[in-house]
């Protein structure tokens, strides 16, 4: 039995033990995957589980950054392999293969990128070469710390945006005032990168372009998933069997 989980905090809502589990079985490889919400040093935690033999561990809410620390590292960390001497975000990976799935071309195209955590850290690295990348925040400082660690972005200006990218945890009425005053296009696109929170609905309630042009975060949740299964495996599942599963569900 490989013994496999993922650390944050409350976060009993995760369907990352469903996922793994139909990823699992696509291969006949037997998973016991754990949701482990913590309210300690994740560090301790993640020391213990890879000594006591777990072979892969996801990292969510509130952890993703400061785990980061611990590998010396400024961006995030969504995933530890390699009997925990390794860590990665998959996260950025896991939205681009969402998007494709869902033929949304960001080359040369350009994003805003609303909500500067984690998850935005690692979407940045993925986006920033084929796209224009903007960013914004509630606060100035994020923003500037964000620029700070990525020159290649830029403070969004009022231009054009074809895609929103919105990693807001939750969102205010400044947020949400802000978002309605973006510059969009009749076919730009607009993807929240949370599931199952209340954000969604207020996403889909702003009504920023077409119905048809709002996602949530389930296929990024999935592909992301993917390729932390591919680290601890080597094996690339069928992400489209197990969302088609889950939006059945949800």
């Amino acid at each position: 039995m490989n013994k496999l989980g993922v650390i944050g905090n409350k976060i009993s809502y995760s369907l990352s033990p469903d996922i793994h589990k139909l990823f699992a079985e696509q291969f006949g490889i037997e998973v016991d995957y754990q949701i482990y919400d913590l309210d300690e040093d994740p560090n301790l935690f993640i020391k213990k589980f890879f000594k006591d033999g777990g072979v892969g561990l996801n990292v969510t809410k509130p952890f993703k950054e400061i785990v980061a620390e611990s590998f010396s590292t400024n961006s995030s960390i969504n995933c530890l392999y390699a009997n925990g001497t390794k860590g990665t975000s998959t996260d950025g990976e896991g939205l681009i293969n969402d998007l494709n799935s869902k033929n949304i071309n960001i080359d040369k195209k350009n994003i805003l990128i609303f909500g500067l955590g984690g998850a935005a850290k690692s979407i940045i690295e993925s986006c920033a070469d084929q796209a224009k990348v903007y960013v914004a925040s509630r606060t100035k400082d994020t923003v500037d710390n964000v620029l700070n660690t990525y020159p290649n972005c830029s403070p969004y200006d009022g231009s054009k945006i074809d895609l929103i990218i919105s990693c807001a945890t939750s969102l205010d009425e400044s947020s949400l005032n802000f978002l309605k005053e973006v510059n969009l296009s009749a076919d730009s696109h607009v993807y929240d990168i949370n599931y199952s929170n209340p954000t969604n609905k207020q996403i889909r309630d702003l009504a920023l372009v077409s119905e048809s042009n709002i996602y949530s975060g389930i296929g990024m949740l999935v592909e992301q998933a993917a390729a932390s299964f591919f680290l601890w495996f080597g094996k690339r599942p069928n992400t489209k069997m197990v969302k088609d599963a889950l939006n059945e569900r949800l």
